[in-house]
């Protein structure tokens, strides 16, 4: 897709990520978190904007994917349209109006997001595998690196503590149906787990009323995932954990040519060692092999675009990536509560190779856009306790990264590449304070970075007339950023709210070139260049209410006002919304569990309207979306459900960029299912 060749805002990972494994508590604020701090913290001490969502919880949210519980959380900002659903580039992240990919996700501590693009498929972890989610919100590249420029979404899978069997098998609208799953074996000192599923949808017509024509089809797509993980305990003090996935996922995209495959391997190892009740140390490995297919088309010259289309480009992506991170965590009594210093490679490497074909289905050429990055970097923090209701927590990272081996291969590209070297020093400054009641004070102070990708940096996209071109010169950004809020635990209620203020510098955008330096055949050129400044604030606020046993409520709010401020290549974007970012976002749920354990879960979306581009040329709709989940007990671990998104089915606008045409967001869909528990 050509809204591809645009940015999506990915970054480079250089990060840390082994964290030692919890438990959580049933009441609000005494959840277990650990990616906040990297140490466990019952969430009601964290001195940061966090939000915890359940296995249970997400069993009650109409869902497919990850992504689509996620539109419920505070400034998470993801496109309307879910995972499979779009364009596998299109699946940007980011948190508190930064726009584009901001955010790290992490599946048990490892990166998520994609090494060559930085885009994250959702899909890649089956949902009834789900522990927890943790959303970390606020630079948080301090411990994690450069993804997390606005936060830390960390995807946390069951658990090994059992033998257990848990599955569920559902089917419904348009054709889809699902059946994931997870076993355990736990004997003394080891356990052996699998999951897998596979996730199908004929889809729907996304293009809006008035903009179809005879090659527009339902995007339709095929996930399928698959898993082995062990744990052991080699010694009293020494702990091994180890999971090698596979995933895979087939997607026709809006047209009968638009095709996209992808497929990633992933290996993942842990070595964990207490040699006494207050110290730890942890060896974390992984790897990472991706591959991805994506073929787009254009229309004939004089032919309806509509009606018509060809195979214009074909791209190849493959890349690499490995890493090892070393992590000891000691703690004190006094002054010192605990100690922490980590330090960690990443290396990353790939290749874009893109065939160009004429209308005719003849080959044309081969772009070609490769290289390496080569990430190093430490961390230091310390908990420190003034007072016992005085909490400061500060940390420091040193980060030092390389990109080199680029190459640039296209009409008029730069071919060989100079290698580039950067470092960057980010700190973090958290403070909580205590008061009676039940209530806090909270504020923070910290920089983030965040470097260009090698989609960034080398990979060259065109279509007939146009081409964008990478830029291997590019520099990462920084953001500076700060914020204050207060929480409130008491009884069954948790309140947390915060605001926020942050600035990004070298803001990553596109210059347009001079028609007469570019190659024959293309009239338009653009090269992605650090040239801008954008200022993002706003306020989060989230409410969770257990009532009774039976009776559980969330409310949760989000503003964001997120601007450019500079950018001379492009002075219509000054001021105005980024692309994508809604200033308003109201969620609301109920959980009831009625008699015979009958459970209805009503969920409420509120989304006001965005911006399509950087320039509010295009616009989406404001929607409000009503949601069902139902669950009835069949017999001891058996469970039947009931999922309806949309229920009233409004139709409305979710994408609008003017590279495809406006899309519609999901329709009505219902799924029926039966979930199984054995242990």
């Amino acid at each position: 897709m050509f809204r591809s060749f645009l940015l999506a805002g990915a970054v480079a990972p250089g990060l840390l990520w082994a964290f030692p494994a919890v438990a959580q508590t049933a009441a609000p604020g005494g959840d277990i978190v650990v990616t906040a701090t990297r140490s466990a913290l019952p969430l009601a001490d964290v001195p940061a904007s966090v939000s915890v969502v359940t296995a249970d919880q997400i069993a009650d949210i109409p869902a497919r994917s990850i992504d689509d519980v996620l539109r419920r959380v505070p400034s998470v900002d993801l496109p309307i349209a879910s995972t499979n659903e779009q364009h596998p580039t299109d699946t940007i992240v980011s948190m508190r109006g930064l726009s584009g990919i901001r955010s790290l996700v992490l599946l048990d501590g490892v990166p998520l997001n994609d090494s060559f693009f930085g885009y994250v498929q959702w899909s890649e972890v089956p949902v009834a595998t789900i522990d927890r989610v943790e959303v970390v919100r606020g630079g948080g590249a301090t411990l994690w690196g450069n993804y997390a420029m606005g936060g830390v979404i960390n995807v946390l899978t069951r658990p090994i503590a059992k033998t257990e069997l848990d599955a569920e098998a559902a089917g419904g609208s348009r054709g889809s149906y699902r059946v994931d799953g997870t076993a355990a074996l736990a004997g003394s000192g080891y356990g052996i787990g699998v999951d897998g599923g596979i996730s199908h949808s004929d889809g729907y017509l996304e293009q809006a009323l008035g903009y179809r024509g005879s090659i527009d089809v339902p995007t339709s797509f095929t996930a399928r995932t698959a898993a082995v993980s062990g744990n052991a305990d080699i010694a009293p003090d020494l702990t091994a954990r180890a999971r090698v996935s596979y995933y895979d996922n087939d997607q026709n995209f809006l047209t009968r040519l638009q095709t996209n495959t992808q497929r990633n391997w992933r290996y993942t190892g842990t070595l964990s060692w207490t040699p006494t009740e207050r110290s730890s140390v942890d060896l974390t490995g992984f790897h990472v092999d991706e591959r991805f297919v994506t073929n787009n088309t254009g229309a004939p010259d004089g032919a309806d675009p509509n009606e018509a289309e060809f195979v214009q480009n074909r791209h190849l992506t493959r890349a690499n990536d490995w890493g090892a991170s070393l992590v000891w965590t000691q703690r004190f009594d006094g002054l010192l509560r605990s100690l922490s210093a980590g330090a960690d490679y990443h290396g990353v490497g790939g290749s874009d190779r893109a065939s160009i074909f004429a209308q005719t289905g003849a080959y044309i050429r081969t772009d070609i856009g490769s290289g390496d990055q080569r990430f190093l970097g430490g961390f230091a923090q310390a908990d420190l306790r003034p007072v016992e209701q005085f909490q400061v927590l500060a940390s420091l990272r040193y980060q030092d990264f390389l990109n080199f081996n680029g190459l640039d291969a296209s009409p008029g590209g730069l071919g060989r590449v100079a290698s580039r070297h950067d470092s960057d020093i980010d700190p973090r400054l958290s403070i909580r304070y205590q008061l009676p009641a039940g209530f806090a004070l909270r504020g923070a102070y910290y920089r983030a970075f965040r470097a260009p990708t090698l989609d960034n940096l080398y990979r060259p996209a065109s279509v007939p007339g146009y081409i964008l071109y990478a830029n291997a010169a590019l520099k990462p950004e920084t953001l500076e950023g700060g914020e204050v809020g207060f929480d409130y635990v008491r009884g069954g209620v948790r309140v947390q709210a915060t605001a926020y203020s942050s600035t990004i510098r070298d803001f990553l955008t596109y210059r347009y070139l001079d028609p007469a330096t570019l190659p024959a055949g293309f009239d338009i050129g653009a090269r992605l260049i650090n040239a801008g400044t954008a200022r993002s604030r706003g306020v989060e606020a989230e409410l969770t209410w257990r009532a009774t046993p039976r009776l559980n409520g969330t409310l949760a709010y989000t503003f964001a006002d997120s601007i450019v401020t500079q950018n001379p290549e492009d002075p219509a974007s000054i001021g105005v919304q980024q692309a994508g970012i809604p200033r308003h976002r109201v969620s609301a749920g109920l959980d009831w569990t009625g008699p015979l354990r009958l459970k209805f879960s009503p969920r409420i979306r509120y989304v006001s309207a965005t911006n399509g581009d950087p320039d509010s040329i295009y616009r989406t709709d404001a929607h409000f979306i009503a949601d069902l989940a139902a669950s009835a007990p069949l017999r001891k671990g058996i469970e039947a459900f009931v999922q309806i998104e949309n229920l009233f089915d409004r139709r409305y606008i979710g994408t609008n960029d003017g590279f495809t045409a406006p899309l519609y967001g999901k329709p009505f869909t219902a799924t029926g299912g039966i979930r199984v528990r054995v242990d």
